[in-house]
């Protein structure tokens, strides 16, 4: 979320400035995938404003850092991206496509929200799914109503089934669960295992601010939530991490997950990698726990002093 307090620091030191700290990593992938948490609206006079607690809009010319830093594709299937309603939204699509951008999770009504994206990369198609399951009911696109796509069950599995008969891989991304929680709800393995069931090849999950389990699911990688990245807020509860898939063609081989320091009172909007000996810093129940199964022996989690923790599938 590059609005709020990190606008005017855009603006102050340069579109470049949020990903410096890891840019390296985000030049590694050959396809870079996040949530896009706010709309991009210059002007809000005379636009209805959604009836909650924080809404947020971006200003347009800051889409630039997220093409800056590498970004293929946002999934926009989220809480808020229609804080200013469709005419942000609408706002929103029009600037994400001026900038090369593409993006996922939401349309003029319940049909397109819920369509898969197609990206190419050395001839092999990624078909990219997103999906909203955080209240306002409001943003869930309807027939006849635009917004989020918001998956039932056996749309969810009609829909994951039709991306890969288009595709050679699919991704499906889930904005889902409770801020600060670090346990996945039972609706969560649910919807992911029902994503794997029929045909996905990765699950990323976000919205509780902090990290939540990793697992290996019928040989598939499910990451229910990866936290925060770049988000302009000054919780001080927040964590965050990259995750990096490595694919030999539709079977994920390893992924690296790497812990950020996110909290902006000390990092100011700027992502940073840790050393391992200082992970403990970021109180994850989650990085404790892979580094206590690492040191211990435990199958499928190695660490480096780079500050990346390797997760490879079982056989």
């Amino acid at each position: 979320m590059i609005g709020s307090w990190l606008s005017e620091i855009l603006d102050r030191e340069g579109l470049a400035y949020p990903f410096a700290g890891v840019r390296e990593l985000l030049d590694r992938a050959d396809l870079l995938i996040a949530n896009l948490e706010a709309p991009f609206l210059d002007d809000t006079t005379g636009v209805l404003r959604a009836d909650k607690t924080y809404t947020f809009a971006v200003p347009s010319r800051h889409v630039e850092s997220l093409a800056e830093a590498g970004l293929d594709v946002v999934g926009l299937a989220n809480n808020h991206i229609l804080d200013y309603g469709m005419p942000g939204l609408r706002r929103t699509w029009e600037v994400l496509d001026g900038a090369g951008i593409a993006h996922v999770g939401s349309g003029p009504d319940s049909a397109a929200a819920h369509r898969h994206r197609i990206v190419e990369r050395d001839g092999r198609r990624i078909a990219v799914l997103a999906y909203n399951h955080v209240f306002p009911a409001e943003f869930w696109a309807k027939e006849g109503r635009g917004g989020t796509a918001h998956a039932s069950d056996r749309g969810l599995a009609r829909e994951v089934r039709q991306a890969e008969a288009d595709a050679d891989l699919v991704i499906v991304s889930f904005h889902w669960s409770a801020e600060r929680l670090q346990t996945p709800k039972e609706y969560q393995q649910i919807l992911a295992r029902i994503a794997v069931d029929n045909g996905a090849d990765l699950v990323i999950g976000h919205h509780p601010h902090v990290i939540q389990p990793l697992e290996w699911y019928r040989g598939r990688l499910i990451a229910y939530s990866l936290g925060n990245f770049v988000f302009a807020s000054y919780s001080s509860t927040a964590g965050g991490a990259l995750l990096l898939v490595r694919f030999e063609g539709e079977r994920p081989l390893l992924a690296d997950l790497f812990p950020l320091d996110v909290n902006n009172v000390r990092r100011e909007f700027r992502p940073a990698l840790l050393a391992p000996d200082r992970w403990e810093m970021l109180g994850s129940e989650v990085v404790a726990a892979l580094t206590d199964s690492a040191n211990a022996g435990g199958p499928g989690v190695i660490l480096d002093r780079a500050g990346r923790i390797r997760l490879i599938p079982p056989e």
